[in-house]
């Protein structure tokens, strides 16, 4: 097996015909079968189910598909791969995170990371938590902060999680109440974060499960600005409580603790399985998990 036959497999999988394939890899089509009878002889398992029209991936070869991908990403990126670890200069870490991060917390955390490697360049992207995850999946980012449970395409390791509160105007019937059963959210316009985060799905799910539909009048990637529309008496919002503002008597708003069904808020940092890390992505995570440990023993770091 050698990088051919990775590279002929991929390509007959995404077009799904050997004759496609052989068109984009300009070679002919009796080249390519013989490379794929090849590889599958060698596996010990068929591939594809070939038919007159079309060709499919069966059970073993969509197994095969995900480790073909990581040895040919590799194998593509190997050289700038290798002159980033060779050259310390060119060391720098790429973060995505979205703006419901707190942002002080974690800009607290980043300085104390320069401080140790002064000579690391960080760039950091505000996205949605899907551009995000996107983003990491696609090579873009080197690591990702994303406010939901990470899935099997990526490594990662837990940064806190947060009860969501509601946050409504101070003449709210809803202020009544000590908690607020979601289902009481039914009869209220709702200010969402876009829907490209994470949060505005669960959300919209959670809303689903127990039976309604919710009124969304606003939605934006701004804390800021979903606080003072709410102030305005436009709608109530879901946060989670780090980022609620504060009850006293001179706020216009006032928070109440969402219930019956309870939600929570998690924030993961991830990034790509079998991928390669640079050194410096590499220093940046072992730093934050050592920081993770050390400052946090009994409870989740707050990022």
């Amino acid at each position: 097996m050698d990088y051919r036959h990775l590279k002929y497999f991929l390509e007959v999988a995404s077009q799904k015909s050997f004759s496609k394939a052989a068109r984009n890899l300009h070679i002919s089509q009796s080249a390519i079968s013989r490379m794929i009878k090849s590889l599958e002889d060698e596996i010990g398992v068929t591939l594809f189910i070939r038919n007159a029209k079309t060709v499919e991936l069966t059970a073993p070869g969509t197994i095969f598909l995900n480790y073909a991908k990581r040895c040919v990403f590799s194998f593509e990126h190997l050289k700038s791969d290798f002159e980033n670890e060779f050259n310390l200069k060119q060391d720098t870490i790429e973060i995505g995170l979205p703006p419901i991060t707190d942002a002080h917390v974690f800009a607290k955390l980043l300085g104390e990371f320069k401080k140790t490697y002064p000579q690391i360049e960080i760039k950091l992207y505000e996205h949605g938590s899907k551009i995000v995850e996107s983003s990491v999946q696609e090579g873009i980012i080197d690591v990702g902060i994303i406010c939901t449970i990470p899935n099997k395409e990526f490594e990662s390791f837990f940064l806190s999680n947060d009860e969501v509160c509601v946050v409504m105007p101070r003449d709210c019937p809803l202020a009544e109440h000590k908690t607020v059963p979601m289902k009481l959210l039914a009869d209220y316009p709702l200010v969402l974060y876009r829907d490209d985060f994470n949060m505005h799905d669960d959300i919209l799910n959670t809303c689903s499960k127990i039976g309604f539909s919710p009124k969304v009048v606003f939605e934006t990637s701004q804390r800021e600005l979903m606080i003072q529309t709410v102030s305005s008496g436009l709608g109530v919002a879901l946060l989670p409580s780090r980022l609620c503002p504060k009850n006293s008597d001179e706020s216009p708003v006032v928070v109440r603790r969402l219930t019956e069904p309870e939600m929570t808020h998690h924030l993961y940092a991830i990034w790509k399985k079998g991928r390669y890390l640079s050194r410096a992505a590499r220093l940046w995570i072992e730093f934050t998990k050592g920081h993770l440990a050390i400052l946090n023993a009994d409870k989740p770091y707050e990022v």
